[in-house]
């Protein structure tokens, strides 16, 4: 092995770390007794014409789930964690699960009878009744990781141009056939260390080569058992003009019935034809020899994931081996390494240790630049320790846990028990995305569910991109979208401005007076006409700010209510207070899709604790409960607003409240501030939905979320004095209506998606 190479230098190996990878991971669906589902695709997946996340592969009852390209693993293991916890969910309630070895557990007793993928092109469809003919169904069952890869482009072009004898795009072929034919002559090391299928069913039988040994070995599913071509079709890798060539030839011969059908563990993409690459270039490739590692929930650990690139792309560092005859002798080491006891130590050593070493030379150069903590040369000593036998390979402890077929079932299906119970956690959060606050995380949720596609552009401010077939959105915290106006928003940020255009169409607000210095503010205090009233900024969301008195205060509460509220905004507003239950009206194109009662935050005295320690009580055992925007329920609080209220009551943070007392932290009663969500969509007399479409078409808002005092809201309307709106809010907050307390989920995220992309068809969803 030369490890001299003209295509990259060691200061190309930062650019090269950020090459994407995406990875596409197979999976049966299984009942809960082991045998292969019965049930077709979940139609709840979007249709498989043009979903981009959740496909099937060659059975109805294989999913391929696939990641979009990212630059780190730890993107892509977020992707993987929210399909699968999209997947999980319908799987879970069809009573299924989700099988996590390579190999099936079963088989059908009449495998004939197996559904292929039913998918919608008729060509697709017949395209798999040939290739169970032509190969078995039992072996296309095998299900596995497809790892892809894409070169930085920036480096590549900037390798490209620094060589001015070919074109670029042959410059680039060029350097892509080099990591190909590299990979299929060394990937038996990867074999060795990641497989990890040693056993199949009792009943698998190949259609070509038989049954398995008898002896287990480290990979059924890479071992000439697996699903293979047969061994006259050949194709050339020595450059891509001849595999282009041989590949036509194969296919002109009837060996193979489309391109499409080489399989292969490198499979070059960027085109629709091999021809189309010599014209159109190489843009990634498919390395397909990766088991499914059944102890990690998505198939493949963080780990490997780093390891496998970081070793790919170490391959463009040793001398490319250029001959057939190269790549034949690698074909015969990785299959002899398939077929070896998951016991022996590997084929060759000596190579092993010296590409690893080769490998760890550029993980030290790596994390001189991304991990000070070594991570890279951590994974890299972990594979050397496994290939000197100082530690136990994938494959010793696979076949060490599941030794037999009836551990492997028994032993297998709580494995898969165990990894859908994760993909059902906390499903109020989209897995991978909780970065982003609830609203956005369930809008992103329900588009990858439908094959909508989703990029996010800025976690932090939830600004989201979304693209149904070259029709692109843009939205902001789950609803902010082009279908409103930014004056709509100044218009319902502004408290003063939402109260006059509401007056104008002859809706009831509550009457108050503004104030721009904190001193006119506290001098009001003597002219009150009310002595129940809200002290609240001008300018506010989540019930930041906002007092709430049910009984005239002395004027130390008062002043520290001005002085909360003059900390969110320039101006504070003095209002009546309506009395009533406040109800949050979720108004989207003019039409009200959900309505919730909004309690205040509060705890219930048991005698014993402080309302501080009931607090915390509360914190730590509602599930619910978490950071504001990132969980249904905001944690109860203990600051400013909530000590003022406490007083005005009588109480403070170390009052014993009676058994059964009802203590209120606020008097508002926002969710943001740790108020409790009761739906109430179907209960709502039909006159309150008017006056909530009517306030939003007065602002001119699309998405808006109208706050209504109510006497009685199940009876009809008969004066002003039966209601109040006090305000409108321009980000509604959807989290609150699709996770309520109490009460019924509304599904606003599917609402915003219908609105956005009128084109998909919704009726089959």
């Amino acid at each position: 092995m030369n490890t001299t190479t003209k295509l990259f230098n060691k200061d190309h190996l930062a650019a090269l770390w950020q090459s994407t990878i995406g990875l596409e991971k197979e999976s049966l669906r299984l009942d809960p007794s082991g045998q292969l589902s019965q049930q077709e695709h979940s139609k709840s997946w979007g249709s498989r014409s043009y979903q981009p996340y959740i496909q099937t592969d060659f059975a109805e009852a294989q999913l391929e789930l696939i990641t979009p390209p990212c630059s780190s693993s730890h993107d892509v293991l977020n992707w993987l964690a929210s399909i699968h916890q999209i997947v999980g969910s319908t799987v879970s309630d069809q009573g299924e699960l989700l099988w996590p070895f390579s190999m099936p557990l079963h088989l059908p007793q009449d495998i004939e009878t197996m559904k292929v993928a039913q998918l919608e092109k008729e060509s697709e469809r017949a395209y798999r009744e040939q290739l169970a003919q032509n190969y078995g169904k039992k072996v296309q069952l095998i299900s596995g990781i497809h790892y892809n890869l894409q070169l930085n482009p920036l480096i590549m072009d900037q390798v490209i141009t620094s060589d001015s004898k070919t074109s670029s795009i042959e410059a680039n072929n060029q350097i892509y056939m080099h990591l190909a034919r590299n990979f299929l002559r060394y990937r038996w090391i990867l074999t060795h260390l990641l497989s990890s299928s040693p056993l199949a069913p009792s009943e698998y039988e190949t259609q070509y080569y038989g049954t398995p040994h008898q002896q287990p070995m480290k990979s059924v599913r890479q071992s000439r058992y697996g699903y293979r071509n047969h061994s006259d079709v050949t194709v050339s890798y020595e450059s891509l003009p001849q595999f282009v060539e041989s590949l036509e030839q194969q296919v002109a011969k009837g060996n193979l019935s489309l391109e499409k059908e080489l399989y292969r563990d490198v499979r070059l993409r960027g085109a629709k034809s091999a021809r189309g690459l010599l014209t159109h270039g190489i843009q990634y490739i498919e390395f397909r020899n990766f088991d499914l590692n059944p102890y990690q929930p998505y198939g493949m650990s963080q780990a490997d994931i780093d390891f496998v690139k970081l070793f790919i792309l170490s391959l463009l560092y040793i001398e490319d081996c250029r001959t057939d005859q190269a790549i034949d002798f690698g074909n015969d080491l990785h299959l002899a390494t398939a077929e070896s006891h998951p016991g022996d130590t590997c084929q060759d050593k000596d190579e092993a240790l010296a590409i690893l070493e080769l490998v760890r030379d550029n993980a030290r150069l790596l994390d001189n630049i991304y991990y000070p903590d070594h991570y890279l040369e951590k994974l890299v000593a972990d594979k050397l320790a496994e290939i000197k036998g100082e530690k136990p390979i994938l494959a010793q402890r696979v076949f060490h846990d599941f030794p037999d077929l009836a551990t492997w079932h028994t032993s297998g299906l709580e494995l898969a028990r165990q990894h859908l119970d994760r993909y059902l956690t906390k499903a109020y959060t989209l897995h991978g995305f909780e970065a982003l606050e609830i609203s956005s995380q369930d809008l992103v949720k329900q588009a990858i569910r439908l094959g909508i596609q989703v990029k996010v552009l800025d976690a932090n401010e939830n600004l989201l991109e979304f693209d149904y077939l070259g029709h692109k959105e843009f939205v902001k915290n789950g609803n902010m979208t082009r279908l409103d106006s930014l004056i709509s928003y100044y218009l319902m940020e502004n408290k003063v401005a939402t109260k006059e255009l509401l007056a104008r169409q002859g809706l009831h607000v509550p009457s108050g007076s503004s104030f721009s210095s904190a001193q006119a503010a506290k001098a009001f205090y003597h002219q009150l006409p009310f002595d129940r009233f809200v002290i609240k900024p001008k300018n506010t969301n989540y019930g930041l700010g906002i007092s709430i008195f049910k009984s005239k205060p002395n004027q130390d509460l008062f002043n520290q209510a001005v002085d909360n509220a003059l900390a969110e905004d320039q101006t504070v507003l003095v209002e009546e207070y309506i009395e009533g239950t406040e109800l949050r009206f979720y108004v989207q194109n003019q039409e009200v899709k959900a309505v919730l009662e909004r309690q205040p935050a509060h705890v219930i005295g048991d005698g014993h604790h402080t309302i501080g320690q009931l607090i915390d009580i509360e914190n730590e055992s509602q599930p619910l409960r978490g950071p504001k925007h990132h969980a249904p329920l905001t944690q109860l609080a203990k600051g400013t607003t909530e000590q003022i209220q406490l007083s005005n009551q009588g109480y403070d943070f170390d009052s014993v409240p009676k058994v059964g007392e009802k203590v209120l932290l606020r008097e508002n009663s926002n969710i943001s501030t740790g108020g409790v969500s009761i739906d109430r969509t179907q209960d709502v007399h039909p006159d309150y939905l008017k006056l909530a479409q009517e306030a939003a078409k007065a602002l001119g808002a699309n998405f808006c979320g109208v706050d209504i005092i109510i006497k009685d809201y199940r009876q009809a309307v008969h004066s002003t004095t039966d209601y109040g709106i006090i305000e409108a809010n321009f980000n509604p907050a959807m989290m609150i209506h699709l996770f309520p307390g109490q009460g019924q989920a509304q599904p606003l995220s599917l609402y915003v998606l219908q609105q956005l992309y009128p084109e998909y068809p919704w009726q089959k969803n």
